[in-house]
C-alpha cells in the first residue's frame, strides 16, 4: 500500500509539472510572404499569465507606440469563440476572457517603419531591402506575463527564404527557436528573406552576420576579412574570447549590415548590433560604418564582460571604446598611419571641441552622453590616449592601457559586480607610479579642457591646436622610446 501511494505521489508530481509547464509556454509562429513583404502574420498560443497584452518599450514619439503598425487584432479560445481586446495605451490590451483558458492571438505588423521619424534612425527599428526584411523584436512581439521562459518562435518562410536570429534552433526542427526570456524576445534582431548569412566562431563564442542587401553581399569578402582581423586583435589583446556577467551569459551575437539610399548608421539593440551603409558611400561614410562595427564588437569586452558601477564611468566604456576601435582598423589596415591621426583630428577632436558642453560639464557626467556625444564619447577618447601615452613613457613602455584592460576582465569577467571611477584612476595611478588625482580633478571630474597635443608629442607626434583645430603628424625624427609609444598608440 505504502509503494501504491508513493507511485500515485509521484505522478500527480509529474503532472503537476507539466501542468506549471504548459501554462507556462507561448508560442509564436511568424509567417512571412514573399508577394506582400510589407505584412507580416503572427499567431501566438498560449494561456494567460494576467489579463495585459503588451508590448516592449520604445516609439514614445508615436501615440499608439509599437501598437501603431499592430492590425487585425483577433483572440479566440480553444472552441474558437471571438474573445474581446480592449486597446488601452503604451501598446498595451486587455484581455476580457478567463485567465485560466488557452488562447490563440493573431494580429498582422505592417511594416511601414520608413514612413516616420526616429531619433535614433531607423537602422534598429524595422525596414525592406531587396533582399528581405529586418526586425527588432521589440517591433514585432505581443507578450502577455512577466516571466515566461518557455518561449518558442516558429518561422514560416516562403520558397529559399532564411531566417537569422540570436537564438538557439529547437533540436532537429528547421526555423524553429527556443528564446530564454522576454529581454532576449524583444531585444532580438532578426533578418529573413535571401540574404547572405556568415558564421564566425571563436571557441564557444559565434558570431553571425546577416548581409541583408546586393550591394553588401558584393563585399562580402571585404567584411568577412574585417571581421576575422578586428575580433582575432580584440581576442588576442584581451587575452581571451568575451566573459558576460551570468546576468547576461549570451553566446551568440547578430551582425545586420544592409544598404541605405540616404544614411550610414548603426544601432546597438540588446547584445546585437544593426548597420546600415550609404549606397555608393564615400570614404568618410566607409570609415565611420567601419568605425561602428567594431566599436560594438570591442563592447563585448568593455561594456558586457566589464561594466561601470555608475554612469560616472561611461566615458571609460564609450570613450576607451572608441580608441582600442581606432587601433583595431589601423591594426587590420583599413587604417593608415595617416588616416588614423587625420579621423583622430578631423573627427573626434572637432566633436569634442565643439560640443557646447566643454567647460560647463565633466565627462564623469554620463548621463549626458547622448547629448554630449562629442564630451563623452570623444573626450572620454582623448583621456583614454593621455594616458596610455602617461602610462608607456613613465614605463618605458612596458605597461599601458592594455594591462589595465585585460586586470578588469579578469577581475570582472563572468561576474555580477563592477568597477568604479575610483577604481580607474587607482588602476591608472599605479601602472604609471604616478599619482593622477589631479589629471582626474581636471580632465574628467572637472570641466578643463584636455591638452591633448601636450601627451601626443611624448609619443613621437607633431601636435597643435591651430584654431580650435587639432593639427598631428608624425615626427621626422623619432627616439626609440617614442617609436615605441607611437605604435602602441596605433595598436602595433
Amino acid at each position: 500500500m505504502k509503494n501504491i501511494f508513493t507511485i500515485l505521489f509521484i505522478s500527480l508530481l509529474i503532472l503537476s509539472c507539466k501542468q506549471d509547464q504548459n501554462d507556462e509556454a507561448i508560442t509564436y509562429s511568424i509567417a512571412f510572404d514573399n508577394d506582400n513583404s510589407k505584412i507580416t502574420k503572427v499567431k501566438v498560443e498560449f494561456t494567460p499569465q494576467d489579463s495585459i497584452l503588451f508590448m516592449d518599450y520604445g516609439a514614445n514619439n508615436l501615440e499608439k507606440r509599437w501598437a501603431t503598425f499592430i492590425h487585425n487584432i483577433k483572440a479566440v479560445n480553444d472552441e474558437g469563440k471571438l474573445i474581446k481586446l480592449e486597446e488601452i495605451p503604451d501598446a498595451k490590451w486587455k484581455i476580457h476572457a478567463p485567465l485560466n483558458e488557452k488562447i490563440v492571438l493573431t494580429y498582422d505588423v505592417y511594416l511601414d517603419h520608413e514612413d516616420y521619424e526616429w531619433d535614433g534612425g531607423i537602422d534598429g527599428i524595422a525596414y525592406t531591402t531587396d533582399k528581405g526584411v529586418f526586425y527588432t523584436g521589440r517591433t514585432l512581439f505581443i507578450m502577455n506575463g512577466e516571466k515566461r521562459k518557455n518561449i518558442n518562435v516558429d518561422f514560416e518562410l516562403p520558397r529559399n527564404w532564411k531566417v537569422t536570429t540570436p537564438w538557439t534552433n529547437n533540436r532537429d526542427v528547421a526555423s524553429s527557436y527556443s528564446v530564454k526570456n522576454y529581454t532576449d524576445l524583444a531585444n532580438a534582431m532578426l533578418f529573413a528573406g535571401k540574404h547572405k548569412e556568415l558564421s564566425l566562431k571563436r571557441d564557444d563564442f559565434e558570431f553571425v552576420f546577416a548581409l541583408g542587401s546586393t550591394e553588401i553581399i558584393k563585399d562580402e569578402a571585404v567584411f568577412k576579412n574585417l571581421a576575422e582581423g578586428v575580433l582575432d586583435y580584440y581576442i588576442e589583446l584581451m587575452g581571451g574570447i568575451p566573459k558576460p556577467s551570468p546576468d547576461d551569459p549570451f553566446k551568440k551575437m547578430v551582425v545586420v549590415i544592409s544598404s541605405h539610399p540616404s544614411i550610414t548608421d548603426g544601432e546597438v539593440v540588446g547584445n546585437n548590433v544593426s548597420i546600415l551603409i550609404q549606397k555608393d558611400a564615400d570614404q568618410f561614410s566607409k570609415t565611420i560604418s567601419r568605425f561602428i562595427f567594431a566599436h560594438e564588437f570591442f563592447h563585448l569586452w568593455n561594456g558586457k564582460s566589464f561594466r561601470p558601477s555608475s554612469e560616472n564611468a561611461e566615458w571609460f566604456k564609450e570613450g576607451l571604446t572608441n580608441y582600442y576601435t581606432l587601433k583595431a582598423l589601423h591594426h587590420v589596415s583599413f587604417l593608415t598611419d595617416e588616416s588614423y591621426l587625420d579621423f583622430l583630428g578631423n573627427f573626434f577632436y572637432k566633436r569634442y571641441n565643439e560640443d557646447d558642453g566643454i567647460g560647463k560639464l565633466a565627462i564623469a557626467n554620463g548621463e549626458e552622453k547622448h547629448d554630449h556625444w562629442g564630451l563623452v564619447y570623444g573626450g572620454g577618447m582623448l583621456v583614454g590616449i593621455a594616458q596610455d601615452i602617461i602610462i608607456r613613457n613613465a614605463t618605458n613602455n612596458e605597461k599601458s592601457m592594455d594591462d589595465l584592460m585585460r586586470g578588469l576582465l579578469i577581475k570582472y569577467g563572468n561576474r555580477k559586480d563592477s568597477y568604479t571611477i575610483g577604481e580607474l584612476q587607482n588602476m591608472m595611478s599605479e601602472l604609471s607610479g604616478m599619482e593622477q588625482t589631479e589629471f582626474f580633478n581636471s580632465y574628467v571630474l572637472g570641466t578643463n579642457k584636455i591638452p591633448i597635443d601636450n601627451y601626443l608629442t611624448l609619443a613621437g607626434l607633431n601636435a597643435s591646436i591651430e584654431n580650435g583645430h587639432l593639427i598631428v603628424s608624425k615626427k621626422e625624427h623619432q627616439t626609440q622610446k617614442q617609436q615605441n609609444i607611437m605604435k602602441g598608440l596605433f595598436g602595433q
